[in-house]
């Protein structure tokens, strides 16, 4: 085959391919033409339910710019929304986020504000979070959830929200546990104290407390112990110099073997 024949043939697929959409549009519009809103918005559910988002999302999306201030206008948003999150990927679960919280700002007073906010919590979530990568989208997830529990305690999804904000809470903690162990590792005793105290201020119910209190003791032991030959060190330097004796600075790095100051990224 040349390539002239290949290229007759690839536009030739194309424009059938567009043929065939142009048609399923022209066909959608004319069934619709024929039925009220609420029967274009059921037929749109019929889909949903058969999984048949693209086409789904056509009825839903109809309804919404024919009746944007219509109670059904505004449902039919949100399930334009719950088309893109049923894919999964990025980019749908991204046009899903924005559309969900662009309901959310839009309509403060609509009754299912608090599901367009829960629903900007789950697209920021449903990857696996890990307290070992970047924490940006599990603090947004985390904003949205809290905003919904603070506006609406009484939600029907208060429970799951309540759920989520006490998972992604175990993941953050976890995150300060692991840097902290790094410190450890390092001997940086302050930063881990520091980093410890912080955890257990503002998350008093992670799972591994226990751990936590057993390297915040040592760390203090680590401190104080530091700070003992510290002291015993200028003693000593003292009395030399009171006595006329030389010293040198080897001195003070030798009896010293712990770092208690921390570094300015502690800071």
């Amino acid at each position: 085959m040349t390539r002239l024949s290949r290229c007759v043939g690839l536009v030739l697929v194309l424009g059938l391919a567009a043929c065939a959409s142009g048609n399923r549009e022209e066909q959608i519009l004319a069934e619709m033409a024929n039925l009220d809103k609420q029967a274009i918005f059921d037929k749109g559910e019929a889909l949903f339910a058969e999984e048949e988002w693209a086409d789904a999302r056509r009825y839903f999306s109809f309804v919404y710019d024919t009746f944007p201030n219509d109670p059904l206008g505004h449902k039919a948003a949100l399930r334009v929304a719950d088309t893109y999150v049923q894919k999964r990927d990025t980019a749908s679960l991204t046009e899903a986020r924005l559309r969900y919280r662009d309901f959310a700002n839009r309509y403060p007073n609509d009754p299912d504000r608090d599901y367009a906010l829960l629903m900007v919590g789950q697209t920021f979530s449903s990857k696996r979070l890990k307290p070992d990568r970047d924490l940006a989208n599990l603090h947004e997830a985390l904003s949205a959830y809290e905003q919904l529990l603070a506006l609406y305690p009484d939600s029907e999804y208060h429970d799951d929200a309540m759920a989520r904000v006490d998972e992604l809470r175990e993941i953050l903690a976890e995150h300060e546990w692991i840097t902290a162990r790094f410190y450890a590792r390092n001997q940086r005793w302050l930063a881990v104290q520091w980093r410890l105290e912080y955890l257990r201020e503002n998350y008093p119910d992670y799972s591994k407390m226990e751990d936590v209190d057993v390297l915040y003791a040592t760390a203090g032991d680590e401190i104080e112990s530091a700070r003992q030959k510290f002291d015993e060190l200028m003693r000593q330097r003292l009395q030399k110099r009171a006595e006329g004796s030389p010293e040198t600075d080897a001195e003070v790095v030798e009896s010293t073997t712990s770092d208690t100051s921390p570094t300015p990224e502690d800071q």
